[in-house]
């Protein structure tokens, strides 16, 4: 009987803290949306697809309608180029980055702010299930690379007999049949050919490029040319690249063949000096609560956060590799060097 009641008194405390944890959160959410709604404007810049931004920033606004939202797309290279020239000049124009690459804010963590519970209530509520390299930037999401293929043209036998795996790009049924996507452009893509590198070496590069691959500047235009039949396949992708064109009926699917789960982490942050660092911190805090990445499981991605959404069906498998954003320069130019491209 003493042990039950001394198990009994043992929860009952727990129950109490972790009550009163949830309203020190809420506290904190409730200062923090305030203070935001005092700022009333927020400027992103932002790798994401055009389409994936216009709804979260749609879902954004409506939970907090005293904010305005503007953003500036740019492949994560530019973004980067873009506020690091800024910051050099002594100018903050963005007061948050959300990017498919980390390599940034991994390289240089000084031009970012701190993120953790006391301003991020998100983050003492749940835990990552991805750590970042550092507590300055924060994992928003994730994704598994997949191929984009044209389905009218490419049959799920051809699937079967000449994808099953990624070595089958490779395969000479796909000879000016592929569009890669220029690694140059992010270190995701090049993340991706590594990942190819390590699972079938070196001398199967030949084999691909014997199949005379086109590079394409981004995965959107990759995605709309496969989509009008110039090519009939499109590596590496990923289900919001070609969102919008399968909304409109595109005859486009997507596979992930066996061999290599490739999952870039894309990471968010605040810059020093920003101007809104309130509503830049309510989106981040949004972005990694249930209701934000519910959104972006929508839209095709898969959760870093705990979440117990009905619409987050996928996790990331077991045996993922998750993306290189920090890639040693020799790694980088031999790897370009594999697919005939000079850095």
């Amino acid at each position: 009987m003493k042990a039950h009641k001394t198990i009994t008194r043992t929860l009952c405390v727990a129950a109490i803290l972790a009550g009163t944890t949830s309203i020190a959160f809420a506290d904190a959410r409730a200062d923090l949306e305030a203070a935001a709604a005092a700022e009333g404007r927020l400027i992103i810049y932002s790798s994401n697809q055009d389409a994936e931004m216009e709804a979260k920033l749609a879902a954004f606004e409506a939970k907090y309608p005293a904010i305005d939202v503007d953003y500036i797309r740019l492949p994560s290279v530019q973004v980067f180029a873009r506020f690091v020239s800024e910051h050099d000049a002594g100018i903050t124009q963005a007061d948050l980055l959300t990017t498919a690459s980390t390599v940034l804010m991994q390289e240089r963590p000084d031009l970012f702010i701190p993120l953790g519970p006391e301003n991020v209530p998100a983050l003492g509520e749940m835990t990552p299930l991805i750590t970042p390299e550092n507590p300055n930037y924060a994992v928003y999401q994730t994704d598994i690379q997949l191929v984009t293929y044209n389905n009218t043209t490419v049959s799920q036998d051809d699937i079967a007999q000449h994808l099953a795996s990624w070595e089958g790009l490779a395969d000479p049924r796909w000879k000016d049949q592929i569009v890669i996507v220029d690694p140059r452009g992010s270190t995701n893509q090049l993340s991706f050919l590594i990942g190819l590198r390590n699972a079938y070496g070196e001398d199967w590069f030949s084999g691909l490029m014997a199949n005379n691959p086109q590079i394409v500047n981004t995965a959107s235009s990759g995605a709309q040319q496969v989509a009008a039949g110039a090519f009939e396949l499109m590596v590496p992708s990923v289900p919001v690249h070609s969102a919008a064109l399968r909304g409109q009926g595109a005859p486009i699917g997507l596979t992930l063949p066996e061999g290599l789960n490739h999952a870039p982490a894309q990471g968010t942050a605040v810059p020093v000096g920003a101007s809104n660092p309130n509503a830049a911190l309510l989106f981040i805090d949004w972005l990694l609560s249930e209701e934000g990445q519910a959104l972006q499981c929508r839209l095709g991605g898969i959760p870093t956060m705990p979440v117990t959404s009905a619409d987050c069906v996928n996790t990331l498998p077991a045996d993922h590799m998750v993306g290189m954003d920090i890639i040693p320069a020799d790694l980088a130019a031999s790897t370009y060097q594999l697919v005939n491209l000079a850095p």
